[in-house]
């Protein structure tokens, strides 16, 4: 039986951020593969608007904040702090999408990531008396920048009042929606132990595929290794540790290839220009991205932030692409040691310069690895089906 779903996301195609979008990119078109109707709201830095795009009502709201959400790196720590003010409480946006939820009428009202919307908007949801179903893809209900580093964890940073009082503003304002879902158990714990959700539903499901039924691997011709990092060029997704790691290797045997964008990626590129074994390419689209997974023998995810399901890995599973990564929280769910990956403890440039070494070494094992690297091919029919089940509950 088809139901009329809302998605709520802060930012959706042309505008990108991470891997929480093309997670909602490819929840919004399974859906409407399976023959339900869709409704999208998300935020724009222009005017308001309503446009329908393949199918799908899209609504797109201007917050009216100080800045773009996805601007906030060009800002300094008081502004940042006057944005996080106005997205908690911004009762434009929450009005915006209430009305939207009135006219529209929807069976469900699927939210995605708020901040960059308003934190007001699950108490709309539950005036309206509608079914909710919340994804978390991250820790921002706790940390405002959405990200705890790995080695600074029992920092005052992040276990002083000031988060404290966050969290309990955040906790009170998104209350207990119907289900809550997470791509890791990692991060459903994490949340449970500080207290959200008490009432909710909850259940693990692993974020969709982005690459479908891409079974395929061409072996380079130059006989080294390629090396692949693919994400925001960011220092807490442990680019500059590759780095590091990368001038200390003296061996010539491997390449590596980054794709991505962010406020690094100028410093990365000059870098790079040192070195005739980097390739620094920016943000790439799905077409050229493809084809790197298909040359690579390795994808490397150094991550130094706690991870919940990386998109990255699964994208590289689905090419039988092994991964070299941060034995981080939820990135060890999805790691078989020595099966489908290999992993090394988060900013030890050391060990990371070992695990690669070991690479340039065995790159026959690696080749046998590929076949344990894999995702079941009815991946996204499960998760849309379970998702189904879910807006039922």
């Amino acid at each position: 039986m088809s139901m009329k779903i809302c998605i709520i996301n802060n930012i959706y195609p042309p505008y990108h951020r991470g891997g929480a979008e093309q997670v909602v990119v490819q929840t919004v078109r399974s859906l409407r593969e399976r023959g339900h109707s869709v409704i999208v709201i998300t935020s724009t830095p222009h005017d308001d608007e309503m446009v329908e795009e393949d199918g799908v009502r899209m609504y797109r709201i201007n917050p009216k904040n100080s800045y773009f959400y996805t601007d906030a790196h060009t800002h300094g720590a008081l502004s940042r702090i006057r944005w996080h003010i106005e997205n908690i409480w911004n009762s434009y946006v929450a009005d915006r999408v209430d009305a939207i939820i009135a006219q529209e009428r929807p069976d469900v009202v699927h939210t995605h990531n708020l901040i960059g919307l308003s934190f007001l908007i699950p108490k709309r949801i539950r005036a309206r008396n509608v079914q909710h179903v919340h994804t978390i893809h991250d820790v921002q209900l706790v940390e405002p920048s959405a990200m705890i580093l790995k080695t600074k964890e029992k920092s005052f940073r992040y276990h002083g009042p000031h988060t404290a009082l966050y969290s309990l503003i955040t906790r009170s304002l998104f209350g207990s929606p119907d289900v809550i879902i997470s791509p890791s158990q990692f991060l459903l714990n994490f949340y449970s132990s500080r207290g959200f959700f008490k009432s909710s539903h909850t259940t693990v499901l692993r974020n969709p595929l982005t690459f479908l039924n891409e079974r395929i691997h061409k072996k380079n011709k130059k006989n080294v290794l390629q090396l692949l990092y693919v994400g925001q060029i960011e220092y807490h997704k442990g680019i500059s540790i590759l780095f590091d790691a990368i001038d200390r290797i003296a061996s010539s045997d491997f390449e590596l290839h980054i794709a991505g964008s962010g406020s690094l990626l100028d410093s990365i590129t000059a870098r790079a220009r040192h070195c005739d074994r980097i390739h620094v390419y920016g943000r790439v689209e799905k077409e050229r991205l493809r084809e790197l997974y298909t040359m690579a023998d390795i994808t490397i995810v150094p991550s130094l932030c706690y991870e919940n399901s990386p998109t990255v890995i699964f994208e590289s599973f689905s090419f039988h692409v092994p991964v070299l990564a941060s034995s981080i929280e939820g990135i060890a769910e999805l790691i078989e040691e020595g099966k489908n990956g290999i992993t090394f403890e988060a900013g030890n440039v050391a060990q990371l310069i070992e695990r690669i070494q070991w690479c340039i070494a065995h790159q026959e094992t690696l080749e046998h690895m590929r076949t344990y690297s894999v995702v079941p091919e009815n991946n996204n029919e499960e998760y849309i089906r379970t998702l189904e089940a879910n807006y039922r509950v």
